[in-house]
Formats: C-alpha cells, structure tokens, sequence
C-alpha cells in the first residue's frame, strides 16, 4: 500500500519536473557550445594579433614595411572570414536552441493534455 503511494508520487513528481531538468540540460549545453565558440574566437584573434605583433617588430626598411602592410591586410580578411564562420555558428546553435525548446513545450503540452 504505501509503496504504491510512494511510487505514485514518484512517478508524478518526475511527470512535474521533467520539463523543467529538459530545459536546464538544453541551457547548460548551450551556454557550454557558446563558451566554446567565444574562446575559440579569443584564440583565434590573440594568435593573429600576436603574428601582427611579431611582423610589426621585423620593419627594418621599405620593403619589410611594404610586406607588413601586405600582411596586415590578409589578417584583416582572416578575421573577417572568422567572423563570419562565428556568425554563421550562432545562427546554428540559436536555431537548435529553438528547435529543441519548441520540442520540449510541445512534449510538456502533450502530457498535461493527457
């Protein structure tokens, strides 16, 4: 008998939370592949200011000058491309955000119907 009671609000109360735990492992990963899409840019634009930095250091005359300028502009369009990948990844990771939260509130209706 009461282990009937127990397991019936066991039961229940998983029934009850269940959207709840979805929706904070869904931000937890998020918030996770965000960080690792910052850090990556930090990486990515503190090596390419640190090779900028180094290039800047060996000027010595017009021509070394000349290829520094070079240089400069091929790290603007790096970054640039970078900026874009980073771009295009958030679009993706904001898309999956949505589709699984859409998920989840459709499950959570599902059930509450039932």
């Amino acid at each position: 008998m009461y282990n009937d009671f127990f397991k019936s609000i066991t039961d229940q109360s998983e029934k009850f939370f269940s959207p709840a735990i979805q929706f904070n492992q869904l931000v937890a990963k998020n918030i996770e592949q965000l960080a690792k899409i910052q850090l990556d840019a930090a990486h990515s634009f503190t090596e390419t200011s640190v090779e900028q930095l180094k290039t800047a250091a060996e000027v010595k005359d017009v021509k070394s000058f000349i290829d520094f300028n070079a240089s400069q502009l091929s790290a603007v369009n790096k970054l640039s491309q970078q900026l874009i990948e980073d771009g295009q990844k958030l679009t993706q990771l904001g898309q999956e955000f949505k589709d699984n939260l859409e998920t989840i509130s459709n499950e959570t209706v599902k059930a509450a119907k039932v």
